[in-house]
């Protein structure tokens, strides 16, 4: 039997929604017969549209119940089935109401719609979520909403014994196309509403759900932690919620910088639903930035299949969707990590089939076919991205240097003798006291200065100009690595150095290395440079450091190379993902930054803190940052923090070697300073594992082993200490090191004499 248009009540509560009404209100006319709508508190024009579309309309205060005001509603309908819907929603086909309903099982008391809800960022950029809710419904006289917030009405169908039907209606939300301000406002209200619920019902699992979430939004983790694992802990393990809480609970969790964390309620959540999609977006996610690719295209596959399958389970709890482009994008994303070209072409081409105006696929397959060398596709890719978006530098800057490279191909014209070889790059500010010395130093070496001032007021300028630099205004941002990628932008030579103005090329070190450069092989993108500095405390004591960094790198053209970074930038993983091979050199980089007074060392340290604090935020699971915050702490003699900030860069499971090595030689001496010798011992060998010749995990080894009483190997260790000291070793092939002063060795020696005395072992 077909359906009549008169068995539908349209069920709406608003407040003030003059500029969304209309909209919805078009949209289920042609199948509502009557339209209640609850109005709790307008002031603008929300009445007079709904009279117009001949609203059955109520007045009730707002009392802070969304389930109060639903279910007021509902007490007006007089029709068979209910559909509620809000002021911000808009029902897309309404056509297949009637064959949705015709065609349900006889005991069927609920219909699943898809709901795609648009959200804005604060950046500006959009995003997308697809789920199901159920918003029609049987006019039973116990099916009510529940909930003072996130009102539902499943539960009570269930009870009734009632079936509930997946249908093929979908709505749009604008509900989060809000302004961050917009936003705000509307979580702070939730919150309002959740923090009574709970004062009254304090361990209830939905209500704190519900405010993590919201807490989330909001940007307070801690909190939002705290009510995700209540909730987990006071959930039902079969109740819709625990599934839900441990989805968002490994959100939370992926943001505070718990990746591990993140993993095992992911998991968790799998052993509920196995095939749904949330929980196994979030371990593509973790596995990702762990750079794992082929575990994190596993999980993703798994997505793309429950989104293909909709596990009913999983849309009744409800489930996170990507839209298929987006997970076209991610799986080629991760494709390109393992350098499977042709599988990330087929994934990007595969989006852009979908949404052919993607720009993450578009750049994304662009990106790969430059690396194939098909430069002229991958130029009209870049063209069209360039006309859908506005004013994006990356793909602009990025179609230049395709650009540039066509150029070079089809003139086929020999090297310009004038254009400079190697261009020195430079940021500064108020550095009268250095720069000079630095410029002196490498006038001979570079071809072509290149110096970004951001916001010198001392004689900075005047020595720039007397070296010929060219020379780039930039306000400070607090972002090194942003201002160091603006110097980028104006270098012509092949290859690129950059300093600092407190450091000075050492002469003979650069001997014959141009000449080495213009026959290098196409495959070297960077050469490691030794970086020598006096690093005074704020003890007072001072430690010579050693270490390998890549200063001196080929030209690809900024945004290709670049760097990354707040503070302590780096252009390693830009070579790295150009497949470039980087090599140890003989340059050697005197620093005089780290050897100054107590107030300046203070000065930096502060400021790196600040800097760094601001990055691990940005990015919780960049291991790097969290490895320079550990460092930063324990200058400020912060030792609990730096340990818990090392230990969480190690946990990254991010961090290339030479800066492994590092961090866990920095964690033995702390570990160590608290006599835990055993840990202190391993972390020293994990050190030495990935930088076999450096002289400061040896020590610390030597150390370690001597107050766990194993008095002949902790002999032998100072004693290839001593060694390697008066050999003076070049950096070590980790590039990591710091030089310990002799007599510090010796003194370790006669600790270790009385110590056998005592033990009775001379």
């Amino acid at each position: 039997k077909m359906l009549r248009k008169t068995d539908l009540s349209v069920c709406i509560i608003a407040k003030n929604e003059e500029n969304m009404l209309a909209d919805c209100l078009e949209s289920i006319k042609s199948i509502a017969e009557e339209i209640i709508l609850v109005d709790t508190g307008s002031t603008d024009g929300t009445i007079k549209i709904a009279e117009k579309y001949g609203c059955k309309i109520y007045h009730h205060p707002w009392e802070n119940d969304f389930a109060k005001a639903r279910n007021f509603a509902l007490g007006y309908a007089t029709k068979k089935y209910i559909l509620s819907i809000d002021a911000d929603e808009r029902l897309l086909n309404p056509e297949l109401f009637i064959e949705t309903i015709a065609t349900s099982n006889s005991n069927s008391g609920g219909w699943l719609l898809k709901v795609v809800s648009h959200a804005t960022r604060a950046n500006g950029l959009k995003d997308t979520y697809s789920g199901n809710l159920l918003r029609l419904f049987l006019n039973h006289p116990k099916i009510k909403f529940y909930g003072a917030i996130h009102e539902q009405v499943l539960e009570n169908i269930t009870k009734l014994g009632l079936k509930i039907d997946i249908t093929k209606l979908k709505m749009d939300h604008l509900g989060y196309s809000l302004s961050p301000d917009q936003m705000s406002i509307k979580q702070k209200r939730n919150l309002e509403i959740l923090n009574k619920l709970l004062i009254i019902s304090p361990t209830d699992p939905h209500n704190l759900y519900q405010r993590a979430k919201t807490l989330l939004a909001l940007g307070d983790l801690k909190k939002a932690e705290i009510d995700i694992a209540n909730a987990i802990k006071y959930g039902n393990p079969n109740a819709a919620v625990m599934p839900q809480s441990l989805n968002f609970g490994g959100v939370i969790a992926l943001q505070s910088g718990n990746p591990d964390l993140a993993m095992s309620r992911a998991r968790d959540s799998i052993k509920i639903i196995p095939n749904q999609s949330f929980a196994n977006f979030i371990l593509g996610e973790i596995y990702y930035l762990k750079n794992d690719y082929l575990m994190a295209i596993e999980h993703y596959r798994r997505m793309e299949k429950a989104q293909e399958t909709e596990d009913f389970y999983a849309q009744i709890v409800g489930d996170y969707k990507l839209p298929q482009e987006q997970l076209h994008f991610k799986i080629g994303k991760c494709l390109m990590g393992i350098k499977d070209y042709d599988t990330a072409i087929n994934e990007f081409s595969k989006g852009l089939h979908l949404k052919n105006d993607d720009i993450a696929c578009m750049v994304g397959l662009a990106n790969v076919l430059y690396f194939k060398g098909q430069l002229e596709h991958s130029k009209e890719l870049l063209e069209i991205a360039v006309q859908l978006t506005e004013e994006n530098a990356e793909i602009k800057n990025y179609l230049n240097i395709i650009n540039t490279e066509l150029a070079k191909k089809s003139f086929n014209h020999k090297p310009d003798s004038n254009k400079p070889f190697i261009s020195l790059s430079m940021i500064i500010k108020n550095e009268e006291k250095y720069l000079e010395g630095c410029l002196d130093s490498a006038k001979e070496f570079v071809d072509e200065i290149i110096i970004v001032d951001t916001g010198s007021t001392d004689k900075s300028l005047e020595i720039a100009q007397k070296f010929g630099a060219k020379i780039i205004n930039k306000a400070w941002n607090n972002d090194f690595a942003e201002a160091r990628n603006e110097s980028l932008k104006y270098c012509s030579g092949e290859w690129i150095l950059y300093l600092d103005a407190d450091e000075r090329l050492d002469q003979n070190s650069i001997l014959g290395i141009k000449d080495a450069l213009k026959i290098a092989d196409e495959k070297l993108g960077g050469l490691i440079c030794t970086i020598e500095s006096d690093h005074i405390q704020l003890t007072g004591e001072v430690e010579h450091h050693r270490g390998g960094y890549p200063r001196l790198f080929r030209n690809y053209g900024f945004p290709t190379i670049k760097f990354q970074g707040r503070v302590h930038e780096q252009i390693t993983p830009s070579l790295f993902d150009l497949g470039k091979e980087i090599a140890f050199s003989e340059i050697k980089i005197l620093h005089l930054g780290y050897n100054q007074s107590r107030e300046v060392m203070e000065g930096k340290i502060k400021r790196n803190y600040a800097l760094l604090i601001q990055h691990v935020q940005e990015e919780p699971l960049n291991g790097y940052a969290w490895y320079q915050l550990g460092q930063t702490l324990a200058q400020m003699q912060l030792f609990k923090e730096a340990e818990g900030a090392i230990r969480m860069a190690l946990s990254t499971n991010t961090l290339k070697d030479s800066v492994y090595s590092s961090a866990t030689a920095t964690l033995s001496q702390l570990v160590g300073s608290q006599r835990n010798f055993e840990e202190a011992l391993e972390l020293a060998n994990k050190s030495l594992e990935k930088a076999p010749n450096q002289v400061y995990a040896l020590h610390l080894k030597a150390y370690s082993l001597m107050y766990l009483n194993r008095f002949d190997e902790s002999m032998e260790c100072f004693d290839e200490v001593l060694k390697r000291l008066d050999n003076n070793q070049k950096i070590p092939q980790s590039g990591f090191d710091i030089t310990i002063p002799k007599e510090l060795v010796l003194k370790g020696l006669n600790e270790l004499k009385e110590l056998k005395i005592k033990a009775g072992r001379i």
